[in-house]
């Protein structure tokens, strides 16, 4: 009896035990069969550690590395002999380089030139400390400046949401809410077209259901890193207009993008700009989606703070290029900032400021009015702002196709918002004059000017302005109730 019982029970438990067995291989195969395919984690590369030097006028060292051999005994005692001057530009060679600034410079006055070719870089050696080079480097007698070159900053990740097709891209419509980008598109060329605009940052999925219709070209430089914070910035500007997701502010531009990491190890926010300007033409748009650090002050500042990432702004804006450029997240009063000289080069108010010309951009709510967020850099040299928060955009890293969010945030959202009304405004002129476009300098009057935008909640937000893109167009195009008839000559930009 005893042993017909112990036969039962091992019979129901092996019966148990294979319906157990069965149900959690069933969940396994199923849950393994039903989830998708998920990118890979990022894992961001290491940059090298550079220290970035610029030669005095004085010194006349050919652009080539080992550049150092040229310098007398005296000068190269400063130099420890195992370490060697680069070139920081390597974007185009040095004859080409030397030709690009020689076109460039001479339709501009003498202070308003650069010279790209007396800026060098020196690898340091991994276990030294780039902080005592700079200071033996800035002693001796053939460096004008020295400084450790900026390293990567990751942007801040993108939240996709629930909802991805929600039609809130409210930055769109009509002021004071948004820039009404709606209405230059009902103008030749107010949806960018025959414009050309380039995001510079470090990733991006050109593959996005709402991306790669736009054959999106790549300048230079590695997809590294953050790619959705790219694709983010992208679908600001040139989402497709088709039946899917958003529609970019402008959305018949020409799209093209360049990266920081010029290869897997080295990083050159500087040599970018470069490579960019070398691609643009005069009337198009360089976005810089980017941010830096620097010892003289905590958190985030722009990049234009470092002397060669500014030189190659000058570079690009004296082409005619117009650069829009994120203010940074780091909640400082620019006018406070002090480089390493103690100049204070972002106080428009002070002697000490510098203007490389390009359109600086702060973050402000989304709501009206608009009011500068606390991450926000903010100050006199902040021209515009744009919806720091609440952006509805593209996102997603590659392999994510159809990914949304509509809480796309920072300078980085508010800047695309910027550079779209650049965009708009050079597409409306060369439509309307015969190929015409403003120069850098008149962009940014005309972006900021009191009639044609809008303002924050407060003087003291220290953000600058919205653009209207509806006063825009119809002061540019000379239409409107006050406006007699249109004139075949682009009207001057108002008086700042």
């Amino acid at each position: 009896m005893r042993s017909r019982k112990a036969k039962i029970w091992a019979v129901i438990s092996a019966a148990v035990f294979l319906v157990i067995f069965l149900t959690s291989w069933f969940v396994i195969w199923k849950s393994t069969e039903e989830k998708p395919d998920e990118p890979e984690k990022e894992v961001a590369p290491t940059a090298q550690s550079r220290v970035v030097v610029k030669v005095k006028p004085s010194i006349q060292l050919p652009y080539q590395d080992g550049a150092e051999q040229s310098l007398n005994q005296e000068q190269k005692s400063a130099l420890p002999s195992d370490l060697k001057l680069k070139r920081l530009f390597t974007s185009a060679d040095p004859q080409q380089l030397q030709s690009l600034q020689q076109q460039v410079n001479k339709s501009q006055k003498p202070d308003d030139q650069v010279d790209l070719l007396r800026y060098f870089v020196i690898d340091v050696p991994q276990g030294s400390n780039p902080d005592d080079l700079v200071q033996k480097l800035t002693k001796s007698p053939f460096v004008e400046t020295a400084y450790v070159e900026g390293t990567p900053v990751i942007p801040p990740a993108v939240n996709p949401n629930n909802d991805p097709l929600s039609p809130n891209q409210g930055y769109l419509n009509p002021a004071p809410n948004g820039i009404d980008a709606k209405f230059a598109w009902n103008h030749p060329g107010g949806d960018g077209a025959n414009v050309t605009i380039a995001d510079l940052e470090q990733g991006w999925n050109l593959s996005h259901q709402d991306l790669i219709a736009q054959n999106i070209s790549i300048i230079s430089g590695l997809s590294l890193t953050s790619q959705s914070h790219g694709t983010s910035v992208l679908g600001e500007l040139v989402s497709t207009d088709n039946t899917v997701g958003t529609v970019g502010i402008v959305p018949h531009a020409t799209s093209k993008v360049v990266s920081q990491w010029r290869t897997n190890s080295i990083y050159s926010t500087a040599d970018a700009i470069l490579s960019a300007a070398q691609n643009l033409a005069k009337g198009d748009v360089l976005l810089l989606e980017a941010q830096t650090t620097y010892p003289t002050m905590s958190n985030y500042l722009p990049v234009e703070v470092e002397d060669a990432v500014y030189d190659a702004i000058r570079f690009a804006t004296n082409k005619g290029i117009a650069v829009v450029e994120a203010g940074g997240n780091g909640s400082n009063n620019l006018d406070n900032f002090r480089n390493q000289a103690g100049k204070y080069i972002l106080n428009r108010n002070l002697s000490d400021f510098r203007d490389s010309g390009a359109i600086m951009v702060g973050a402000a709510s989304s709501s009206a009015p608009h009011a500068r967020l606390s991450f926000s850099n903010y100050g006199s040299r902040i021209d515009c702002y744009g919806w720091g928060q609440n952006v509805t955009t593209t996102t997603g890293n590659v392999g994510q196709n159809t990914s949304y969010t509509n809480s796309f945030s920072g300078t980085s959202s508010a800047s695309p918002i910027i550079a779209g009304a650049a965009t708009a405004l050079n597409g409306i002129t060369k439509a309307g004059y015969n190929g015409f476009t403003y120069s850098p300098t008149d962009i940014r009057t005309i972006l900021k000017y009191s009639a044609f935008s809008t303002p924050s909640a407060s003087a003291n937000d220290k953000i600058g302005r919205m653009p209207n893109l509806k006063a825009i167009t119809e002061y540019v195009l000379q239409i409107g109730s006050n406006s007699k008839s249109k004139k075949s000559i682009a009207p001057k930009p108002p008086i700042k």
